[in-house]
């Protein structure tokens, strides 16, 4: 409406035009716009984020099944306000033709009770939200294969523009667990131009900023939709150049959702929203906005994208001519709520249990009195090789094999076979009688396992072995779990080759070798000393030699020794909290927990790995910055009371009949003036508005309806 007009408390009912576009073909392109004669709008209602706006219109002169080609489904249909020139009309939605809404009744009775006939002929139209949600889904990672360089895997290999994969394969996730898999070189496409990040290995790659994520989701590859929302270059949208996209985000997995989706997903985690914003002659645009953050100024002041309003309610005595003289916003009505009692001013946080690597000694996870070396016939039985074992016709009758052989008739399976960590202490006392159980502090960094007493924050339960977190240099996977051998008491170490497993109710190993005796010292060297004496050393000889000499392996008398290298994964989590602010919201300490596990944790490679000095890489991550960063930005969003509110102004507040809306999604309210209520809140030395979520028109009644999002919701994901 003019300026004139909005201080008239006689004005006319603002009238609206409703115009296709015809489309042809698949994909279609379409028409010139041309107006709809006889359309009336019904309801438009704009949203932010990643709900779509919808507009209602209807033909009061059109039979039920009235089907003109300018209405068909899937045309372009644009609702503006009616100024004289084209130039000077805002416009309040466009989008396509998604569905028909059709009815009719028939006549009934006669006299008072007398009911008419009726048929309505409705279309349902959807924004370009809709649209590019429908054709644009995630999935999969565009990167660079070797035939999109020249002179790849040389020193002098080069991107070529234009040129990428898409790995259907990989999923599309953004700072996979926490490592950097964006390529430093963003990928040149020539036609739009641009340049847009792309997806690559962790050991060449940077972190994905959330600007860097938004601008691949909308980039032209994936961008379905580009020939109706044409995106040249997403780095160029309105707002995204606010420093709060500098921010990295961990694991973020937007695979197979739509763009809509994804860019609502990673707005929520930096407390923005976006909408659609259309004019004249111009390309819809995508428009992104901070929450609750509405300044108060003009929308000709360059890039500012929200405002902030003040509604009129009139104070008792007060004459509505004067208000609307002044050009106010008249309320025709209004339903506040405010509440604390759904705050949140501590929140914690719990990450991902804690992991470590690190190198330790096992301890035999069998009773000594299980092995009885058989030393007859001057040692003649005390082992067999596979070989000697061909030619025996009863294996069995032989203790060796039968006892101490995975084949033989009583094996004893866990004898020589089976090794633990003790971390629970199950070895600790008779009949294994190990020593105490193992204590994680000696191989674990006192900061991440003792408190500030020194008392060690891990309790005696059983785990189970991972692999490490050292990657092999040419796999670029795990090393996996290693296991070495040491005929001399830890002094040397080997790996002799056989089959091992994991145990699955502990931190052990089981060695699945048929036969001990065929795990040779490489050195090939002899027993020296004692009943043994000159035997040959291999893993059995050498379990015998430390039972026949009475050797302890409590008081570490043994020289047969295991050991491993691998992760574990502790009993304490990252776990952190953001603690309240003193009047702010709430007197009242009021709590929330939020599992963050697949975000946030600490993986650590510890000094007590065999790998620390090496210079084989690990997959470490400590983002317990990261994660303090969040639960801010959740303690700031919902530290406030819920202000959530429905206002219903008595007029069509359309634009300023220059072009320019009155009200956006996402502009803030800040006070109902004639009765000076404030509706912002001071948080932490600025203040916070509520904010315009939903902007629903009544042409028909001549009614705008603003709805305001709860000031907790301010779309930070927990």
């Amino acid at each position: 409406m003019t300026v004139a007009d909005s201080r008239s408390i006689s004005r006319r009912g603002q009238a609206l035009l409703v115009e296709t576009r015809i489309g042809s073909g698949a994909p279609p392109s379409f028409s010139p716009w041309h107006s709809v004669p006889g359309a009336k709008v019904e309801r438009i209602e704009l949203n932010g984020g990643g709900r779509s706006s919808q507009a209602v219109i209807w033909l009061p002169e059109a039979r039920w099944d009235y089907r003109p080609a300018s209405l068909a489904a899937a045309n372009m249909l644009r609702i503006t306000t009616a100024e004289p020139a084209p130039a000077d009309r805002s416009v309040l939605f466009q989008g396509f033709i998604t569905a028909f809404s059709s009815s009719f009744t028939g006549g009934s009775g006669s006299g008072e009770s007398f009911s008419a006939a009726s048929e309505r002929c409705g279309r349902i139209a959807k924004d370009y939200r809709w649209l590019l949600s429908v054709t644009s889904v995630l999935f999969g990672q565009i990167a660079r294969g070797p035939d999109d360089y020249t002179s790849f895997g040389t020193s002098s290999a080069a991107p070529i523009d234009d040129r990428y994969r898409l790995l259907s394969g990989r999923r599309c996730i953004f700072n996979q667990d926490g490592r950097p898999d964006r390529d430093p070189e963003d990928l040149v496409i020539t036609d739009p131009a641009c340049e847009i990040p792309i997806f690559t290995d962790p050991d060449r790659g940077r972190y994905w900023t959330a600007r860097d994520m938004i601008r691949y989701i909308l980039a032209a590859p994936y961008n379905a939709a580009y020939d109706w929302l044409p995106i040249p270059d997403p780095a160029d949208l309105v707002g995204l150049d606010d420093d709060d996209f500098d921010r990295i985000l961990s694991h973020v997995v937007v695979d197979r959702l739509s763009a809509v989706e994804a860019l609502d997903l990673i707005c929520r985690q930096l407390g923005w929203s976006f909408r659609e914003q259309y004019a004249i002659g111009a390309d819809p645009q995508i428009c992104f906005f901070k929450v609750g953050s509405a300044a108060r100024l003009s929308r000709t002041s360059g890039s500012t994208v929200t405002l902030l309003h003040d509604l009129h309610a009139p104070a008792a005595g007060e004459a509505v001519s004067t208000a609307v003289a002044a050009g106010r916003k008249m309320l025709w009505s209004m339903s506040l709520s405010e509440d604390i009692s759904a705050i949140v001013n501590k929140p914690y946080g719990l990450g991902a249990p804690d992991r470590f690597e690190f190198t330790a000694e096992l301890v035999p996870a069998w009773p000594d009195d299980d092995l009885v070396p058989d030393t007859s016939e001057s040692l003649a039985n005390l082992y067999f090789t596979d070989a000697d074992l061909q030619d025996q016709a009863d294996p069995d009758s032989k203790s060796f094999y039968k006892y101490y052989h995975l084949r033989g008739a009583y094996c004893l399976r866990t004898v020589g076979r089976r090794w633990s960590l003790n971390e629970s202490g199950r070895y600790s006392l008779a009949p294994f009688d190990r020593g105490v159980p193992f204590d994680f502090s000696t191989v674990i960094d006192s900061k991440y396992i003792e408190d500030a007493d020194g008392r060690r924050l891990y309790a005696p339960f059983n785990r189970r072995l991972l692999p490490a977190l050292t990657r092999d240099k040419d796999s670029l996977t795990s090393v996996g779990i290693k296991v070495e051998f040491s005929f001399d008491g830890g002094d040397t170490w080997q790996v002799i080759p056989c089959a091992i497993s994991s145990l699955p109710d502990e931190c052990g190993i089981w060695i699945a070798e048929p036969n001990l005796a065929e795990l040779v010292d490489k050195k090939e060297g002899v027993l020296s000393g004692g009943d043994l004496d000159g035997v040959q050393l291999n893993f059995f000889t050498s379990l015998a030699d430390d039972k026949l000499e009475a050797r302890s392996f409590k008081t570490g008398q043994w020289y047969t020794r295991v050991r491993v290298t691998a992760s574990v994964q502790l009993d304490r989590r990252l776990a952190r909290r953001a603690d309240s602010i003193e009047g702010l919201g709430s007197p009242f300490p009021q709590l929330a927990i939020y599992d963050f596990s697949d975000r946030y944790g600490v993986v650590k490679r510890t000094a007590a790995s065999i790998y620390h000095a090496g210079d084989l890489e690990a997959d470490e991550t400590d983002s317990t910055d990261q994660f303090d960063k969040h639960l801010e930005s959740i303690r700031r969003a919902y530290q406030d009371p819920s202000i959530s509110g429905l206002f219903v102004l008595d007029r069509l507040w359309l634009g300023d009949g220059r072009g320019r809306p009155d009200f956006l999604v996402g502009d803030g309210i800040d006070r109902i003036t004639g009765r000076n209520y404030r509706l912002a809140r001071s948080s932490e030395g600025r203040l916070v508005y509520p904010e315009i979520v939903r902007i629903v028109y009544w042409p028909d009644r001549q009614k705008t309806e603003l709805v305001t999002r709860d000031l907790r919701f301010v779309e930070v994901p927990v």
